[in-house]
C-alpha cells in the first residue's frame, strides 16, 4: 500500500542508530496548554511509543517519525501543527471525545479507539509487526476536522512517497540515541537486528581486513596508506546489502591535482594527498567505506537519510579539507569539491557509481561551488557524451559522416555561384546527427582533424567529378584552428588533393579569425602554402572581435566573409545600426 515502510527499514534505522550514536534535535510546535495558535491544527500525540512517537521531557515536546512526517505535510501545504497538552500523560482519547483537537495521531488503523469515538484513520504510513500480527500505523482525524483540511492532508500524504517516508524514518533515528527504546522493541527486532548487525560487522571486518592485507596486494594506495579504486569496488559490490542500497551514497571529493603537480611539485600533492586520506579516515564509521580512487579523488560510500545529511557530512568534511593551507601555513590554496550521488536500488556497478558521483563534482567544478549534488538527467546527459566520444573516431573511419552541400546564391541573379561543404553524422542508431552534437566534443578529444580532412577529401573528389561534367562551381571547407595548427597539416592536404584532378582555385579553404590569433606563426605559414598550392583562402566571421587591418594586409586573403552579427544589426546602406 501507498506510503508504507517495511519494519526491516526501521530495524536497519534502528540499528544504525546503534553504530552512530548521533543526537540531534527535531520537533513540531508543541504545548502543555489544551489550546494553541488560532491558525494552527491541534493534535493530539501519543507520549510513548518510541520512536514512532513520543513525549521528550527534555525539550518539552513531542517528538519521532510521526512528528517529522507532520514537518513534512506542513512544507507541502502551508499548515502549522500544534501538539496540545504536551506531556507524559496519555491525552488523546480525552481530547478527541471533546472535540479539542481534528488530528490524532500514534494509532493503529484498526485500533477500537477509533471505531468508539468515530475517528476515521488515514492512509498507512508504517507497517509494523506485534504479537505475530500486523499493526498499520496513521493519523486519525476527528468530527471538528473540516473536509478541506482531510482532504489537504490526505492529498500530502498521498505525495509522500515510500522512499521518501523510508528516510525520514532512517534519518529521525539515526540522530537519535536509543537510550529511550521501548523494550518491546528488543524481542521483536533481535532476529532482524542480529542479522544487520552481522553484515555490518562483516563489513567492518572486512575492511579491517583488507586494510592489513592491503599492503601486499594491488588494494592498496602506497601514497595514502588506504585502499584504491580496486579496494572501493570490491567492498563495495560485496557487503553493501541489496535491501539498503537505497539508503547509501556515494561521494567523490578531489581537487586539482595536476595544478598543484605543476606549480608546487609532487612532494606538495602528495603531502596534500595523505592530509585528505587522514582527514577522510577520522570522519568516517565501520560501516562506511572510503578509498582513493583516482589521482586527486577519493570515494566514500556511507548510509544517511537523505540529501540533506549527506550535505550536512560532506560540507563538514570539505570545511576541514580546506583548512589544510591555513592549518600547516602553506603558500598555496587546492580547493577540495564534492559530487553526491543517491543511490538506486538497482545500482551494484561500482563503476558506474563512481561515474556519476564524479560528474557531481566536475558540475561543482565547473560552477564554482564546494558541492553538487549527481541527477539522473545530467548523469544520462554525461554519459551519452562519453558514448558519442568512443563512438566519434570509430564513425569516421566507418564514413558514416556525410558532406551537405549549401550553395551560395548572388544577390543581384540569384545564381549559384559556389557552395559550403557542411558536415552531418548518419548515425546508426541516432539517426542524422547536426554539428552541434558531435563539433565541441570532436574538438575536446582532438578528433576533429581527422572530420575535417574527411570532409576536404570529399569536396576534392566532388570538384573532379563536377570539372568532368563541365560544372565551374567552387566549394569552399572549413578548419578548425586545432587542425590548422598539426604540424603535419599541410602534408595532409598535399597528400590528399593529389589523388584529385580539379582546378585547385575552385577550393576554397576557410579559417576563422581566432585560429589568426591563437598561433600567428603557424596560421601564417600553413595558410600562405595552402596559397601557394593554389587553393583560395577565406576568412571567416570577420568583425567577431580578432582581426585587424594589419592582418588583413599581411595574410594571403581571398575573400572576406563579414560576421552575420554586423549584417543584422545594419539598418542602410552605410551598415549604420
Amino acid at each position: 500500500m501507498h506510503g508504507r515502510i517495511r519494519f526491516g527499514i526501521l530495524c536497519g534505522a534502528l540499528l544504525l542508530c546503534l553504530l552512530t550514536q548521533r543526537a540531534a534535535g527535531a520537533f513540531v510546535c508543541s504545548t502543555p496548554e489544551e489550546t494553541g495558535p488560532a491558525d494552527s491544527v491541534y493534535v493530539a500525540g501519543n507520549p510513548d511509543w518510541y520512536p514512532i512517537e513520543y513525549y521528550n521531557p527534555d525539550t518539552k515536546s513531542y517528538e519521532g517519525i510521526l512528528p517529522e512526517i507532520l514537518e513534512r505535510i506542513g512544507e507541502r501545504t502551508g499548515l502549522s501543527f500544534t501538539y496540545v497538552l504536551a506531556g507524559t500523560e496519555d491525552q488523546r482519547l480525552r481530547l478527541a471525545k471533546n472535540g479539542q483537537v481534528e488530528m490524532v495521531s500514534g494509532y493503529a488503523r484498526n485500533a477500537e479507539e477509533l471505531r468508539r469515538y468515530s475517528m476515521t484513520g488515514s492512509s498507512v504510513l508504517l507497517t509494523l509487526p506485534e504479537n505475530e500480527e500486523t499493526i498499520e500505523v496513521c493519523f486519525a482525524f476527528t468530527d471538528i476536522a473540516g473536509e478541506q483540511l482531510v482532504r489537504t492532508i490526505e492529498r500530502a500524504l498521498a505525495g509522500l512517497s515510500e522512499q521518501e517516508i523510508t528516510e525520514i524514518a532512517v534519518g529521525f533515528v539515526m540522530q537519535h540515541t536509543a537510550e529511550h527504546t521501548p523494550k518491546w522493541i528488543v524481542p521483536v527486532c533481535l532476529g532482524a537486528l542480529a542479522l544487520l548487525a552481522a553484515l555490518a560487522a562483516v563489513l567492518a571486518v572486512s575492511r579491517r581486513r583488507y586494510k592489513k592485507a592491503a599492503e601486499h596486494s594491488d588494494r592498496y594506495d602506497l601514497v595514502t596508506g588506504i585502499g584504491n579504486k580496486a579496494y572501493f569496488a570490491e567492498l563495495f559490490e560485496k557487503y553493501i546489502p541489496d535491501r539498503y542500497r537505497g539508503i547509501y551514497c556515494v561521494i567523490f571529493i578531489g581537487f586539482d591535482i595536476a595544478r598543484v603537480n605543476q606549480y608546487y611539485g609532487e612532494a606538495a600533492a602528495e603531502e596534500q594527498l595523505c592530509f585528505a586520506a587522514n582527514e577522510l579516515m577520522k570522519n568516517i564509521s565501520d560501516n562506511e567505506i572510503a578509498a582513493r580512487v583516482s589521482g586527486g579523488g577519493f570515494a566514500v560510500a556511507r548510509p544517511g537519510s537523505g540529501e540533506r545529511e549527506a550535505e550536512a557530512w560532506t560540507k563538514k568534511l570539505l570545511l576541514a579539507l580546506n583548512r589544510y593551507s591555513e592549518k600547516y601555513g602553506k603558500d598555496y590554496r587546492p580547493m577540495f569539491r564534492a559530487g553526491i550521488y543517491m543511490l538506486q536500488p538497482a545500482d551494484r556497478d561500482c563503476e558506474s557509481v563512481l561515474f556519476n558521483a564524479r560528474q557531481g563534482y566536475q558540475q561543482a567544478v565547473s560552477g564554482g561551488v564546494e558541492l553538487a549534488f549527481s541527477r539522473l538527467e545530467q548523469i544520462s546527459s554525461e554519459k551519452e557524451e562519453l558514448r558519442l566520444k568512443k563512438q566519434m573516431l570509430d564513425a569516421v573511419q566507418n564514413r558514416e559522416f556525410k558532406m551537405f552541400l549549401q550553395f551560395i546564391v548572388g544577390a543581384e541573379d540569384g545564381k549559384i555561384q559556389g557552395a559550403e561543404a557542411l558536415s552531418r553524422w548518419e548515425h546508426p542508431q541516432k539517426g542524422l546527427l547536426y554539428p552541434g552534437r558531435y563539433i565541441e566534443l570532436m574538438e575536446a578529444e582532438g578528433t576533429i582533424g581527422e572530420l575535417d580532412f574527411y570532409i576536404f577529401e570529399q569536396a576534392c573528389g566532388q570538384l573532379e567529378r563536377w570539372q568532368k561534367q563541365g560544372i565551374d562551381i567552387g566549394i569552399s571547407c572549413n578548419f578548425a584552428r586545432i587542425t590548422l595548427d598539426r604540424k603535419d597539416f599541410i602534408s595532409q592536404i598535399e597528400e590528399i588533393a593529389g589523388r584529385y584532378f580539379f582546378r585547385r582555385s575552385a577550393l576554397i579553404m576557410e579559417i576563422t579569425e581566432d585560429t589568426m590569433e591563437k598561433n600567428k606563426k603557424a596560421a601564417f605559414e600553413n595558410v600562405s602554402r595552402c596559397r601557394e598550392l593554389g587553393f583560395r583562402i577565406a576568412l571567416d566571421d570577420v568583425g567577431s572581435g580578432y582581426t585587424s587591418f594589419a592582418d588583413l594586409r599581411d595574410y594571403p586573403i581571398d575573400i572576406v566573409k563579414i560576421d552575420r552579427s554586423i549584417l543584422n544589426a545594419a539598418v542602410n546602406a552605410r551598415g549604420i545600426a
